[in-house]
């Protein structure tokens, strides 16, 4: 009895408020959407290339060598976008636990914001590179989310007003000045396609067996992975094959036009803008362990 109450009480608390009355928000019909069968059959197959796509591309990523030796003061822009960012998120998170619906905070562009937080607090270092290069792929999300907004369960007062306000920070602020500070913030060159290569495999990993297979079990539609939002202009039952081919275009092309476009904003030099970055030597870890080659 103790183990059935906690767990109602954690599911109300997760996805309790989700009105699955709402087109696209969730519920039996959603679940429906699809067939078992064809969910399983995509699912195996999509999680499948991904992982050989991920093991394939990670033995070609060469991780650039950064200088953490030098301890310079942290810029005072960066200080206060994760102020701002935080107080953004953090009112986010009370308004899912307002509305009982913390299962949304699984969602990509929340998944993005916490990844910036990361990315705005932590010194300079490889392990930021990594993770800022693959999230600069993901951008895409965020701007299709400004482009065909779902707001429509957005019910409680600035509620859909927060919405922008995070889109706008996650997408056109932070990314951009991360870039102009150069060092651990800067993307790989624009002929790379390892890292738009491995952030696909990585998304689709996350979208079919975690995403969708949470999203079965509490009925909630997770960024329209079991069944199409009521924006989607490719809905119909093949709608997540035509998401994989738009996607898949997306992540390869979308981070390499906005990295042009923010080095112009920035008026930064399309080559050699990289701060504490010494791009003559470079870290393959997967066939050197660790040591530093040349190109």
């Amino acid at each position: 009895m103790a183990n059935t109450s906690y767990y109602y009480s954690m599911s109300e608390v997760l996805y309790g408020g989700v009105d699955h009355t709402i087109p696209g928000n969730g519920g039996p019909v959603c679940v429906m959407y699809l067939s078992l069968r064809q969910r399983v059959i995509e699912t195996i197959v999509v999680t499948t290339l991904s992982l050989v796509l991920c093991c394939a591309v990670w033995k070609r990523v060469d991780v650039p060598y950064i200088d953490e030796g030098s301890h310079t003061p942290e810029p005072c822009g960066k200080r206060f976008l994760l102020v701002i960012i935080c107080l953004t998120f953090g009112i986010e998170i009370g308004y899912k636990f307002a509305t009982k619906q913390l299962i949304y905070l699984l969602n990509p562009c929340h998944i993005i914001t916490m990844v910036q937080i990361y990315l705005l607090a932590a010194p300079p270092c490889q392990r930021v590179l990594i993770v800022f290069r693959l999230h600069m792929h993901t951008l895409h999300g965020p701007l299709l989310a400004i482009i065909l907004p779902v707001v429509n369960t957005r019910l409680l007062p600035c509620e859909q007003e927060l919405y922008w306000v995070q889109h706008i920070l996650i997408y056109f602020i932070i990314p951009c000045y991360l870039i102009s500070l150069g060092g651990a913030y800067t993307p790989e060159p624009v002929h790379n396609f390892y890292w738009p290569l491995m952030t696909t495999g990585c998304l689709y990993i996350y979208h079919f067996p975690v995403l969708q297979v949470l999203g079965l079990l509490a009925e909630v539609n997770l960024n329209s992975i079991l069944c199409p939002a009521i924006t989607d202009p490719f809905a119909g039952p093949y709608y997540r094959c035509f998401a994989i081919v738009h996607q898949t275009l997306l992540v390869l092309l979308h981070s390499k036009a906005y990295f042009f476009i923010c080095r112009l904003v920035v008026h930064l030099p399309l080559e050699g803008a990289a701060r504490g970055l010494r791009d003559d030597q470079h870290i393959n870890h997967c066939k050197n362990g660790g040591t530093i080659k040349s190109d």
